[in-house]
C-alpha cells in the first residue's frame, strides 16, 4: 500500500533535506526514481525545477520532471517512478490541472502500488478533501487575510493546513471544527508521514510542530512528537 508524506512547506532560510531523505529511505532503494511535479507553479516550471534539485542536494535519486509536454504521459511516468513529489504554489490551480485532465484518475490507479506520494503546502493539500489555501490572501498592517478552504482530491480522508506557523492562521482552528473527519496543523520544515493507519512526524527545525485535530477528541489540538508512531483506529484513505 502506498505511503503519504505531507509537508507543511519549506522554510525560505533552512538548507535541511531531512524529510526528502527520509522519503528516499522509505523507497526501500538505494537510487529511487522521482517523479517532480510543479504543477501549482506551472507558469514558472523551470525554476521550480531547479530549486528542488538544489534542495536534493547530495541526495540519490534518478529525477523525472513533469511539464506541459509530457503532462498526456502521466501514468506512464507515474508506472516508472517510486515517488512522486509534487511541488507547492498555488493549490486551487493544482487541483483544477489535476482534475480537468484526469490526472486525479490515473494517480488512483496507483495508490494499492508501493509508491511513495509527496507534497509540499499546495502539493500536500491536493491529497487531502479540504484544506486551507491562500491564493486569494492579502497582507495589510502585518496581517495576513482572505485565507480560504480548499476542495482538493479526497485521495486522504483528512484536512491539512500548511504554513500553520503563521498567527493568522489560527482561524484554521475553528474550520475543523465543521469538518466530519481528523485535521492537522503542519508547520514548515515539518512533514507528517501517513501509512495506512498509522502515521509519524518529521522535523527539520526542532522549534516547529505539528499538530493534531482529532474528531473523535472534540478537535482537540494535539501536539505530535518526532520519534512518536501514532495510530487511529481506521485507515486514513476515503
Amino acid at each position: 500500500m502506498s505511503k503519504f508524506v505531507l509537508i507543511g512547506g519549506k522554510n525560505k532560510d533552512s538548507v535541511s533535506n531531512k524529510t526528502e531523505s527520509e522519503i528516499i529511505r522509505m523507497s526501500g532503494k538505494e537510487r529511487p526514481t522521482i517523479l517532480f511535479c510543479p504543477y501549482a507553479t506551472i507558469n514558472d516550471i523551470e525554476k521550480a525545477k531547479q530549486k528542488f534539485i538544489k534542495m536534493m542536494d547530495k541526495l540519490e535519486y534518478e529525477l523525472i520532471v513533469m511539464d506541459q509536454n509530457n503532462m498526456k504521459d502521466f501514468d506512464s511516468l507515474l508506472n516508472k517512478a517510486d515517488i512522486l513529489y509534487i511541488a507547492g504554489g498555488v493549490s486551487d490551480d493544482l487541483v483544477e490541472i489535476f482534475r480537468k485532465n484526469k490526472l486525479d484518475e490515473i494517480l488512483i490507479k496507483y495508490l494499492d502500488t508501493d509508491k511513495i506520494f509527496a507534497g509540499s503546502s499546495a502539493g500536500a493539500m491536493l491529497f487531502t478533501v479540504i484544506s486551507m489555501g491562500d491564493k486569494y490572501m492579502y497582507t495589510d498592517n502585518f496581517h495576513n487575510y482572505n485565507y480560504k478552504m480548499v476542495k482538493c482530491l479526497g485521495i486522504l480522508n483528512i484536512s491539512i493546513c500548511p504554513h500553520y506557523q503563521n498567527e493568522d492562521l489560527i482561524i484554521y482552528n475553528d474550520e475543523v471544527r465543521n469538518l466530519p473527519f481528523d485535521s492537522f496543523g503542519i508547520e514548515e520544515d515539518t512533514a507528517i508521514v501517513i501509512d495506512g493507519n498509522k502515521f509519524y512526524c518529521i522535523k527539520e527545525n526542532r522549534s516547529s510542530g505539528i499538530y493534531y485535530f482529532k474528531k473523535s477528541d472534540n478537535y482537540r489540538m494535539i501536539p505530535l512528537y518526532e520519534g512518536v508512531i501514532y495510530e487511529k483506529d481506521s485507515d486514513f484513505r476515503s
